[in-house]
């Protein structure tokens, strides 16, 4: 696989991680161990799984630089209501 199309594949997971917050195994650790030449035997635990992604992430930042937008969680605050809204008929 070229650099090319593997930074590709690396971005197409992790918009697919950002998005559905679903950890395809496999997908993850087959990337991975292409990235770093290794070949770990994939496991499924969470923690074993996020730092992979994590991995992948610092990795794609490093080929592409800083400017990686496309690739960022999403920072969505979530505004915490203090007062009810109350509607009257």
């Amino acid at each position: 696989m070229t650099n090319p199309e593997l930074k590709s594949e690396v971005e197409i997971l992790l918009n697919e991680v950002d998005r559905t917050h679903r950890y395809s195994m496999s997908r993850i650790y087959s990337l991975w161990n292409i990235v770093n030449e290794k070949s770990e035997t994939p496991q499924s635990c969470a923690s074993c799984l996020i730092r992979k992604v994590r991995d992948l992430r610092s990795w794609l930042e490093k080929v592409i630089g800083n400017d990686a937008p496309e690739v960022a969680p999403p920072n969505e605050k979530k505004v915490k209501r203090t007062h009810k809204k109350v509607v009257n008929d």
